[in-house]
């Protein structure tokens, strides 16, 4: 009888342990961190576009060569949160327009407006052009005044982005890349 007390102490002791090692089983772990900046501004851009990724396509190296560029993606640039009518331009006027100033360090010899394909083995001979609402062609580091909507929280700054052809020399296939910053300034 000792021997059967024996056993069913020993079954209890290996449940009581398997269940306990089944409870501790490690399901990951991660982190999480969270950022933000409190601005004085009378409106915020939208976070998709503070760092805007902008896809321009595949396009054909032909398609390019006899056009000159491929077809304008939209690359607008999105404010939310505005509160015009309770904002101030400096002259005790609330703000009604925002200038856009786009700015590269990366800008072909050909065109100091005219961003550089950075992709390291990528196409040659092209080059990514901003453009604004009407197409027209943007100056880099040159103030491109919109007017905004007084009674709009959300505003959106519409600007088109292509790639361009430099020169006469055919472009070539491969990946390209560029990069532009933009600053807003409230008027």
């Amino acid at each position: 009888m000792k021997l059967g007390k024996e056993t069913l102490l020993a079954v209890a002791i290996a449940t009581l342990t398997t269940t306990s090692a089944f409870a501790d089983v490690d399901g990951g772990s991660g982190k999480i961190t969270f950022t933000g900046t409190i601005i004085n501004a009378p409106c915020a851009i939208e976070p998709d576009d503070i760092d805007k990724q902008v896809e321009l396509g595949e396009v054909p190296a032909s398609y390019i060569n006899t056009n000159g560029h491929s077809d304008a993606v939209d690359s607008s640039l999105h404010l939310v949160n505005c509160d015009l009518p309770h904002s101030n331009n400096g002259s005790d006027v609330p703000v009604s327009k925002v200038d856009v100033t786009f700015n590269s360090d990366s800008v072909t010899t050909e065109d100091t407006s005219l961003l550089s394909n950075t992709f390291a083995s990528g196409a040659t001979n092209v080059g990514v052009r901003l453009l604004d609402k009407t197409s027209t062609k943007i100056t880099l580091g040159t103030a491109k005044t919109i007017d905004l909507s007084a009674g709009s929280a959300t505003q959106i700054l519409p600007f088109q982005a292509y790639m361009e052809k430099i020169g006469a020399t055919d472009v070539t296939v491969g990946a390209v890349a560029a990069t532009a910053t933009y600053r807003l300034t409230y008027k």
